[in-house]
């Protein structure tokens, strides 16, 4: 049997609560930030992780914004504004705003093999894949978001964009945690608000698509995590510990 855990930009947030409770009960596959959180927690333990992940969070959380399409309540100011436009022009040139380096420091001290597997998309061979063995590149291909960071070893990205969840590799009988983001609250404003929310809508249609054909047991996460309430669900998820 296996345990599908993930999610989108910073719903992924909401499936860490849940990651102690699945460890155990089958191979886990993984992607996002949960799936980060998971194998740091695994080779560094869970206070170290958490460390780890609030600090990304700090760390690209203008972008991650971006890139996440919209927020609940909290009001956009002009230096939002300004963001996304400068985010904009960045994705006219390149395909990431920051390098390798930069997500190499988020996986400093992770060494050692690893029982959890990363869903990837290969993107030489233009086919999703299982990313297994060593600690680090599990870790690194969970949070190589496209946009964010460059893809890892040149050719694979996280699942997140095209999926939302790591459903690719579903059998009967697996667990998955239903931790889908509805995106129909976004406003467009910018061209990278067309792209990424076109981009996210496309992977949660096909979610839903792989999810409908199979005999899984769904575990549905309710909580919505964004840019607005991101800091306040880690701090919670810390005084756990």
């Amino acid at each position: 049997m296996r345990i599908h855990v993930g999610g989108y930009g910073f719903q992924g947030l909401a499936a860490v609560e849940h990651i102690n409770d699945l460890i155990g009960k089958g191979e886990m596959i993984l992607n996002g930030l949960a799936g980060y959180y998971a194998v740091i927690s695994e080779t560094l333990g869970d206070n170290k992780a958490m460390s780890r992940l609030s600090e990304f969070v700090k760390r690209f959380f203008k972008t991650l914004k971006v890139m996440d399409g919209f927020t609940v309540s909290s009001s956009l100011g002009l230096s939002y504004r300004l963001q996304k436009v400068r985010h904009c022009r960045i994705w006219s040139r390149q395909n990431r705003v920051f390098e390798s380096d930069v997500r190499d420091f988020f996986l400093e001290g992770v060494s050692g093999t690893t029982n959890f597997r990363a869903e990837v998309f290969d993107l030489e061979e233009r086919t999703v894949k299982l990313f297994s063995g060593m600690a680090r590149g599990v870790a690194a291909s969970c949070i190589s978001l496209p946009g964010l960071f460059p893809p890892y070893m040149d050719r694979y990205v996280t699942t997140t964009y095209l999926s939302q969840i790591p459903v690719s590799f579903l059998s009967d009988g697996d667990i998955v945690l239903v931790n889908l983001r509805d995106p129909s609250s976004g406003r467009l404003k910018t061209a990278s608000d067309l792209l990424f929310q076109s981009m996210e809508v496309r992977s949660l249609n096909y979610a839903r698509e792989m999810l409908s054909h199979s005999k899984c047991q769904l575990v549905r996460v309710s909580k919505i995590v964004c840019s607005d309430s991101a800091f306040d669900f880690l701090e919670k998820l810390r005084k756990r510990l």
